[in-house]
């Protein structure tokens, strides 16, 4: 059974040359295609967005990060709509669009991009009145009933995730300590969902990308939100594209100037000093930018391995809090250390 798609990329072919479709194309196997889809929906980035009429698609829009893993553009997207003429002047380009910003907000991106042929006069008119502005042209960019046409290359900058603050960018000997982004969710996943990373912290294992996504979503973005580097994600310098670990310090208390250094790293990373390095680069930076006294660190009592980094970055064990955290059926004594600003 052919699907909905199907029918309205063959629609599209017919009643336009201003889009990739064309008649006799050939596509890709049902399973294929719903392979694609579900894979694409996972990332969390990439968005797929149809617009039914009594259940038949009439318009389409794809928005992708087209260099996913490039540590220089996270910002970039690029993206591609189509609508059936039936349906052209009745505000679903419009919607589409105003889709798609809020995605990419969502997700940091403050550039999006596209190719526009120049005869789509109509098409042109929608993107200049949302904002699009066109950059340039590229000549000869298809051939078309044996002519060649040229393209516009269009772009919006999205201002308001410019705005969104986030932390800096640290570079240490060894790494580089640089904002999360929803793209980190694979990578932090793969390390969060092994029982060893979280045998003693306060978060259970990871089960999926999604749940991997939403820490990123609902944890993560809402620190940055507040203005708080809880956390910041720890790549070697060689590959900044690739998570492999966090640290960020949160609020305690501000009216005592006091943070909480928190931080995990993937099994692979154990043993090396990453962390120590990571953790001195942000209580330096957390020191100097919030103009803290204190700042503190804490980890269970039979966390020997988190202790060590502790003592290892200056801090100074200060006492152990009694049966002080009730996890995963049974008490916990906390051991606490802190370091004060010199």
């Amino acid at each position: 059974m052919m699907p909905k798609s199907f029918f309205f990329r063959r629609q599209i072919a017919s009643e336009t040359t201003n889009t990739m479709q064309y008649i006799g194309q050939e596509y890709p196997p049902v399973e294929e295609t719903a392979k694609r889809l579900s894979t694409q929906h996972e990332d969390k980035t990439t968005l797929n967005v149809g617009a039914f009429f009594d259940e038949t698609l009439v318009a389409y829009l794809n928005f992708r990060l087209p260099f996913v893993e490039h540590p220089w553009v996270p910002h970039l997207a690029a993206f591609g709509m189509m609508v059936l003429k039936d349906y052209w002047g009745v505000g679903i380009g419009k919607n589409l669009l105003k889709i798609q910003e809020e995605h990419a907000q969502n997700i940091g991106v403050s550039r999006i991009e596209a190719m526009v042929r120049v005869a789509n006069e109509r098409g042109l008119s929608l993107y200049k009145r949302n904002g699009y502005k066109i950059e340039g042209t590229r000549e000869k960019a298809a051939f078309i009933n044996n002519e060649f046409v040229d393209e516009y290359f269009i772009a919006k900058i999205l201002d308001e995730p410019l705005k969104k603050w986030h932390p800096p960018i640290i570079e240490t000997s060894r790494l580089t300590l640089r904002p999360v982004l929803l793209t980190d969710a694979e990578a932090i996943f793969q390390y969060a969902k092994n029982p060893n990373v979280s045998q003693y912290t306060l978060w259970e294992p990871h089960k999926s990308v999604s749940d991997s996504a939403d820490y990123i979503k609902d944890y993560i973005f809402n620190y940055y939100a507040q203005g708080v580097p809880e956390p910041f994600g720890i790549t070697l310098k060689n590959e900044p594209s690739k998570l492999i670990g966090t640290v960020g310090c949160f609020w305690v208390s501000k009216k005592e100037k006091c943070m909480e250094l928190a931080y995990a790293i993937s099994e692979d990373h154990w043993g090396k000093g990453l962390v120590a390095e990571a953790s001195s680069a942000v209580i330096d930076y957390c020191f100097k930018e919030f103009k803290l006294k204190k700042i503190q660190c804490r980890c269970k009592s039979e966390n020997k391995a988190s202790a060590r980094v502790m003592e290892k970055i200056g801090m100074t064990y200060e006492g152990t809090l009694k049966s002080a955290v009730f996890h995963r059926e049974k008490f916990w004594d906390m051991h606490y250390y802190g370091k004060l600003r010199v």
